[in-house]
């Protein structure tokens, strides 16, 4: 059952740009990643937003809860998402998702990214000007002209790749080369439509072949999809990845067949 928060009050005098974290134990990254948020909050409102912070602990082993919890007593626009049990990154998408269509409306926005501060919030902005231009959805993409990589392993790179021409063959979605980044921007309408499509099984995948599920489906569902360059800082993460490369391959191979033949 994904938790969802129903009390927010939905009319607010500017649009909201909700912003989804997923959490697994990032309390080395957590904190200057919302840092980042909230110093980019005067930008966003200057372009109509007025920002939301929610991260989901995906119940932590480590202090990131803890530090959540600080941030939300802190700043009233944090307010985090508890999982009470571990239902990995599919989960969090779910329960981001859900909470933002619950608590929100037309016109607003959800950003996802990852919660290692890999991602650099800065980049949002053009990704929302490039929204203006009737998109659906914009990707934070790794191959486009601009774009750059910071300490990812080469081994992890070429993987990225291939994943990138394996999905473009099985799926072929117009306008997109990178299926896999987390970090998008998603209009309230094409989640709403997307969600009315597949209802509870719009995110089905636990694992990070999730977010190419999600991609694929909203696509299916009409969605206009478009990307801008970025530069990933992975040598910013601290700790442990939590991929598991063996499983979530798999999980992406069979994962991709199926959605192409609509199962």
């Amino acid at each position: 059952m994904v938790e969802v928060v129903n009390n927010e009050e939905k009319l607010m005098a500017n649009k909201k740009i909700f912003v989804g974290l997923p959490c697994y134990n990032e309390e080395k990254n957590i904190g200057k990643l919302l840092d980042s948020w909230l110093d980019l909050a005067d930008d966003l409102l200057q372009r109509g937003y007025e920002l939301v912070l929610r991260p989901v602990d995906d119940k932590s082993s480590d202090k990131t809860k803890d530090i959540l919890e600080a941030y939300a007593n802190k700043y009233s626009n944090i307010k985090p998402i508890y999982h009470k049990e571990n239902k990995n990154l599919g989960g969090g998408l779910n329960s981001i998702i859900n909470t933002f269509l619950a608590n929100c409306q037309r016109g607003d926005l959800l950003a996802v990214m990852d919660g290692d501060y890999t991602h650099l919030p800065i980049f949002s902005l053009s990704m929302i000007d490039k929204l203006a231009y009737s998109y659906d959805i914009v990707i934070a993409s790794r191959y486009r002209k601009g774009s750059e990589i910071h300490g990812l392993s080469k081994f992890r790179e070429m993987m990225s790749i291939g994943a990138r021409i394996y999905y473009s063959l099985v799926l072929g979605i117009k306008g997109v080369r990178d299926y896999t980044c987390g970090y998008r921007i998603y209009t309230y309408e094409i989640l709403e439509e997307g969600k009315n499509k597949y209802k509870e099984n719009l995110v089905q995948n636990t694992s990070f072949a999730c977010m190419m599920e999600l991609l694929y489906k909203l696509y299916k569902s009409g969605a206009k999809i478009a990307e801008v360059p970025f530069v990933l800082k992975y040598d910013n993460k601290e700790g442990e990845s939590k991929m598991n490369v063996g499983k979530t391959s798999k999980d992406s191979i069979v994962s991709a067949i199926k959605l192409r033949l609509g199962k």
